[in-house]
C-alpha cells in the first residue's frame, strides 16, 4: 500500500491510503444489520443460537430413523424384506445423530450421512420412481410409498451441516477451542 500526501484548499496536508479496494462479504451471519429488515437483524443476531436448534433438531430427527432401523419400531419395515445395508445405516444414523448434536466430529458425521441419504435415495426409494411425488388415479399425488423426500430433505440438511460444522455452540470447539475437522 502506498500511502500519498494531498493538500486540500486550505493548504493542509492529508494523508490517505491508496490499496486494493476489498469487497465486503454478503453474508454477515451474526451480524443484524438494519439494512436486512426487521426480521433479517434478528436472524442475523441470532445466528449461533438458530444454527443450534437446526443442528439439534437434525440430530434427533436422525436419531428417531436410526432406533426405527436398528430395532425395527414404529411398523419398520413396511412389508418389505430387510436388506444387511438398513442395519448399517441404522448405526450410521445413531452415531451421526450424537456426533452432530453434540457438535463433535460435525462434518464428519454430515459427510456419513450424506453418503447414507444418497444410497438410500438411488438404492431403495428410486426404483418406485425418480420423483418422490407421483400421481396415483386413486390417491391423487402419493409420496407415502416413495419415502424420497424425507431422504433428499435428509442429505440436503447434512450437506448445509457439513459445510457450517458445529458451529459456536459444538461441543469440540468448546473443548479444544476450535473444529477439528
Amino acid at each position: 500500500m502506498a500511502n500519498t500526501t494531498h493538500s486540500d484548499s486550505s493548504g493542509t496536508k492529508t494523508r490517505r491510503n491508496r490499496g486494493p479496494r476489498i469487497a465486503k462479504p454478503r453474508l454477515r451471519f451474526g451480524k443484524g444489520s438494519p439494512e436486512d429488515g426487521y426480521l433479517g437483524q434478528f436472524f442475523g443476531a441470532h445466528f449461533a443460537e438458530l444454527y443450534l436448534i437446526f443442528r439439534v433438531g437434525f440430530a434427533i430427527m436422525t436419531l428417531m430413523h436410526g432406533l426405527q432401523k436398528t430395532f425395527l419400531l414404529w411398523g419398520f419395515p413396511a412389508d418389505q424384506d430387510l436388506d444387511p445395508a438398513v442395519d448399517i445405516a441404522g448405526i450410521v444414523e445413531l452415531i451421526a445423530a450424537f456426533l452432530i448434536g453434540f457438535g463433535i466430529l460435525t462434518r464428519i458425521a454430515a459427510g456419513a450421512m450424506m453418503v447414507v441419504a444418497a444410497l438410500a435415495f438411488f438404492l431403495i426409494h428410486l426404483e418406485r420412481g425418480l420423483w418422490p411425488h407421483y400421481w396415483d388415479a386413486h390417491h391423487g399425488f402419493d409420496t407415502l410409498h416413495h419415502g424420497g423426500e424425507v431422504v433428499i430433505l435428509h442429505f440436503l440438511c447434512a450437506w448445509v451441516i457439513g459445510i457450517l460444522g458445529s458451529g459456536k455452540w459444538g461441543l469440540e470447539r468448546r473443548l479444544t477451542g476450535k473444529e477439528l475437522l
